[in-house]
């Protein structure tokens, strides 16, 4: 069986996440404190109590700790390992390509970098479902200020850049029979409005001493996987600012025969996508976010 763990992004946060781990598991408690320890801020406070929940900052290390210690309970490797976004950085550290709590303080300053890149109320994030990549491209046409920031199905699109025109160009989406709903984000990632805020973040991937790839991992900004490491700090940095490919990777990874995706983080975000496309296909699809749904796919895994 050929094996796929992947990692969710920012927006996968749930409201006490990790806690019944934490106070049950030890080898959880143990990955989440030496985290949550490195960090000026309060992890057990953003994961179990939704503190600062609405900033980026918080959001994403407390997805990251959560995620990396999930893994470190599984005590499994994969073939293949994918990220989401922030879940990029997830896949890096269980693979041994980024350091732990290197990564928690990186991805800490990622998501201020990331809140503070564009001034409040300026862009936006829409979602459409229903239409596939060259619907949508066409009918955003030549706008100087929209961009497809993230295709993460065959039918699901996220459009981003200025709040203006996304407002002015949502009613064609609907007219082409598109669904539509305003994303609760702070600003147009994954566009060139972040091209500066990449920069900046790129000094800090730079310091971040991470390793040569030691495992099948895909990058968002290529859809493909890494092969080199001087590639890596160029293709994070860029990852900010540019269109992240999930749907092309997971294309990928079902055309390489693989036959088993484990979700691991705080939802089921990624592993719902997986299950409207493979319906009726004979692939198996976990996901492994809190004390029940472990123990489920543990038991699981003595079966086979």
């Amino acid at each position: 069986m050929k094996t796929a763990f992947l990692f969710p992004g920012q927006g996968a946060q749930t409201l006490g996440m990790g806690k019944d781990l934490y106070e049950e598991n030890e080898v959880y408690k143990k990955v989440f404190d030496s985290i949550d320890d490195v960090l000026e801020i309060s992890l057990k406070a953003a994961c179990f109590e939704g503190e600062n929940m609405e900033k980026s900052e918080y959001i994403q290390p407390a997805i990251y700790a959560h995620s990396v210690a999930l893994f470190a309970v599984l005590e499994k490797s994969a073939d293949i390992y994918a990220g989401l976004s922030l879940g990029e950085y997830s896949a890096l550290a269980v693979t041994g390509m980024l350091d732990i709590q290197k990564g928690a303080k990186l991805v800490n300053k990622r998501g201020a970098i990331m809140d503070n890149a564009v001034k409040s109320g300026v862009g936006g994030m829409l979602s459409v479902l229903g239409l596939v990549i060259e619907e949508v491209e066409n009918t955003l046409g030549d706008s100087p200020d929209i961009w497809a920031a993230n295709h993460l199905s065959e039918k699901q699109i996220v459009i981003a850049g200025e709040k203006t025109a996304l407002e002015e160009i949502q009613p064609k989406f609907e007219e082409a029979g598109a669904k539509t709903v305003f994303l609760a984000v702070s600003g147009p990632f994954h566009t060139p409005m972040l091209k500066r805020a990449s920069e900046i973040f790129k000094d800090l991937l730079k310091k971040a001493d991470i390793e040569k790839p030691k495992a099948i991992i895909y990058s968002n900004y290529t859809g493909l996987p890494y092969e080199k490491k001087s590639d890596i700090v160029s293709m994070l940095a860029n990852q900010m600012c540019s269109r992240v490919r999930w749907h092309d990777t997971m294309e990928k990874l079902i055309s390489e025969g693989v036959n088993e995706f484990v979700e691991i983080g705080p939802s089921m975000v990624l592993s719902k996508m997986l299950k409207r496309r493979l319906k009726g296909e004979d692939i198996s699809i976990s996901s492994v976010r809190d004390l029940k749904s472990l123990n489920k796919y543990l038991e699981k895994q003595k079966e086979k």
